[in-house]
């Protein structure tokens, strides 16, 4: 939630995680969810099932990030980072609240 509200943005979650009570369904991704078109989607932590693939394929940018090279997710990717999400997106949030005095993030 935090790298989603300091970048303007929302987040998702694909059907386990629905599944699994964490989020409401109505913020679920995928072909029994939502299809949703951003400038950029993070895809953290998903593997890249053909299901939550309907849903988020229509992004500008995709950025994954799995610990699986070879994760399906990466086929669409338009960017990668291997690694895990819980040492990612607290570097990526240090990243964007790091702005320069130009107002521009430096990832």
């Amino acid at each position: 939630q935090e790298l989603a509200d300091a970048l303007g943005g929302m987040v998702a979650a694909s059907r386990p995680v629905v599944d699994a009570g964490w989020m409401d369904a109505s913020r679920q991704v995928g072909q029994t969810g939502k299809t949703v078109r951003p400038k950029l989607y993070i895809a953290a932590g998903i593997s890249g099932a053909v299901q939550h693939r309907v849903g988020m394929s229509g992004a500008d940018v995709i950025l994954a990030i799995n610990t699986d090279p070879n994760a399906p997710i990466f086929q669409i990717a338009t960017m990668g980072i291997v690694g895990d999400l819980y040492e990612v997106i607290p570097a990526l949030i240090r990243q964007v609240k790091g702005q320069s005095h130009d107002g521009q993030a430096h990832l």
